[in-house]
C-alpha cells in the first residue's frame, strides 16, 4: 500500500505529537512517482548533487535550498523519500517537508518524526546563519 504524507513543518512543529498516527494526503507534493525516477531526474538537473551520506542517498538543490534524502534498501520506512525545502519569509526560517512512504504506517509516521528533529536542527542553523 502507498502512503504519502504531505506536512509543512514551523518552528515550533518539534511539539506535534509524539505518539499519535500522523495524518496522511492523498498527494506528497513531491513530482516524481518513485525514488528512482526522482534520482534520476536530480542527477541529470544542472548544480544538483548526489552523495551518499551512511547508507543514504542526499541530493541537494543549491539554487532552491532543497535537501532531498532517500531511504536505502533495508530501512524500515524503504521505499521512501523525503523533500525538505528552507523557506525564509519576514526573517523567520521555516522547513517544508514532503515525503512520499511506501512502508508501513508505523514505520513511515516513525521516519517523519526523524525528519521532524532533523528540521529543527535544519532551521535553527538556517536562522543562525540568517542572523549573522
Amino acid at each position: 500500500m502507498k502512503r504519502l504524507l504531505a506536512l509543512t513543518f514551523f518552528t515550533c512543529i518539534s511539539a506535534y505529537a509524539q505518539e499519535a498516527p500522523l495524518p496522511e494526503s492523498g498527494q506528497s507534493g513531491i513530482e516524481y512517482k518513485s525514488l528512482s525516477e526522482a534520482l534520476a531526474a536530480l542527477r541529470a538537473k544542472p548544480g544538483t548533487e548526489v552523495s551518499k551520506q551512511g547508507n543514504w542517498t542526499i541530493a541537494i538543490e543549491r539554487d532552491m535550498d532543497v535537501f532531498w534524502s532517500f531511504a536505502p534498501e533495508g530501512h524500515p520506512a524503504y521505499p521512501a523519500m523525503v523533500r525538505r525545502a528552507i523557506v525564509s519569509h519576514d526573517g523567520t526560517i521555516s522547513v517544508n517537508m514532503n515525503v512520499q512512504c511506501q512502508a508501513s504506517k508505523s514505520a513511515c509516521d516513525k521516519l517523519v518524526r526523524e525528519f521532524i528533529r532533523l528540521n529543527e536542527d535544519m532551521r535553527a542553523s538556517f536562522q543562525s546563519k540568517e542572523n549573522k
